[in-house]
Order: C-alpha cells, then structure tokens, then sequence
C-alpha cells in the first residue's frame, strides 16, 4: 500500500500514488496550476530562474564544516537513475571480459552524477543556502533480471547559510 506524501493518507495502490502524491492532491495541484494568472506564472518563472542562477554559485563539498558557523537549513538529495541501453550494456561486457576501463560506463556514470549535483545545488538555493556541506555520493547497478541494466546515482548533503559576522 502507498501513501500519500501530501495529505498523508493510505491504502491506495501502488499504481495509483504517482510523484508521491494520491489522485486527490494531484487533481488540487493541477487545479490550482490551472487557476493561476500569466503574472502569477511570471514570477515564478523569475523566481527559479533566479534560483537557477544562485545555484550556479554553490559550493558543494565533502566537509562537514567551512571553518565558520553556519545555519543549516536542511538535507537535500537527488536520486538519478539511467539506463544502460543495449550498446552501452555490450561494450561494458566486452570490456569487462579483456579487462580495462569502460569509457562509455564512466561517462554515464559522469553525467549521471553531474546532474545529481546540479539537483541539490537548485534545492539548496531554493532553501536560500550559500553552500552544501557533507555531500555523499553513492553509486549502485540495478539488474531486473532480463539483461536490462540501470544505473543509480544517489547525491546527497546539508545545504547550510554562512551566519553574517
């Protein structure tokens, strides 16, 4: 059984709870989009683009600290999941047999990460940070059993606000 991540109530079937949310809070969510003004629209278009632009700007780090006190504002997390598809999969398993490195995997895998990164950093500018510290990168293959290969890149980190002096 699913539950709804906005409204919090269960027992929907897994089929039926799509982005987390149940059929009840997406038809809301979808009125209300619908409902909106273009000038409604248009501020929010300049408030992620804003956003967009302040994330470009984030540091990103390992460390737990950045030598000065900070607030933290809360994790933030990116799951990004790709297929390797057919070609990709027989040149990994060629590879794999003569030994060496997977160019074609690797750059996968680099983008895949890539993109977990600039996830959290638009999360994080949207949360009003100045940085993201503690960042930890998983990496993980799933296999469904019938040849079909995805990978799993799993970002995530504490955006925090440097606290004015």
């Amino acid at each position: 059984m699913a539950t709804c991540t906005k409204c919090g109530k269960s027992g929907f079937g897994l089929l039926e709870v799509k982005n987390g949310k149940c059929p009840t809070c997406r038809k809301a969510e979808e009125q209300a989009e619908l409902s909106k003004t273009d000038e409604q629209r248009a501020r929010e278009k300049v408030a992620k683009d804003t956003a967009l632009q302040q994330a470009k700007r984030l540091t990103i780090t390992t460390e737990t600290t950045l030598n000065q006190d900070v607030e933290r504002l809360g994790v933030v997390a990116s799951e990004v999941v790709l297929g390797m598809n057919l070609f990709k999969d027989a040149l990994a398993n060629i590879r794999d047999i003569f030994g060496g490195r997977s160019g074609v995997v690797q750059k996968t895998l680099k983008d895949a990460r890539e993109l977990a990164f600039s996830e959290i950093r638009l999360q994080a500018a949207e949360l009003g940070a100045d940085a993201v510290i503690a960042v930890d990168i998983d990496y993980h293959s799933m296999s469904t059993g019938s040849s079909v290969n995805m990978m799993i890149v799993s970002v995530s980190g504490t955006a925090v606000k440097r606290e004015q002096a």
